[in-house]
């Protein structure tokens, strides 16, 4: 089978993204994903708007091997009510993602001037 012959299933499609969330978020160290989310938490509370690309830059990516983990985090901190997802994508700036979009994500805890 190649790809050509996969099947649209948008039902089947979330399932699997929501399984390969949870799967990579269960396989990352945990003090690094509990100082990923403080990072998140952090530069939520110093700016209007962040990317994974500002996180990275505050937490090592030697504490896991599955830096996939970070939209899990990501998710979390949306959960917890500290950053919402917007509509916006930037260009990461990290070598290693060779410029895809990263999600903007909105703060909900921003203590800066408006």
């Amino acid at each position: 089978m190649n790809q050509h012959d996969l099947p649209f299933d948008p039902e089947e499609s979330a399932r699997r993204r929501e399984e390969a969330i949870r799967r990579v978020e269960s396989h990352a160290d945990e003090k690094w994903k509990a100082d990923a989310f403080q990072a998140v938490a952090s530069i939520a509370r110093e700016q209007s708007f962040l990317t994974t690309d500002d996180v990275w830059g505050k937490v090592s990516g030697d504490g896991t091997h599955e830096p996939r983990a970070m939209g899990a985090i990501m998710r979390q901190a949306a959960s917890a009510e500290l950053i919402e997802a917007t509509e916006r994508y930037e260009q990461s700036g990290r070598v290693a993602c060779h410029r895809r979009p990263l999600r903007v994500w909105r703060s909900l805890v921003f203590r800066g001037a408006p």
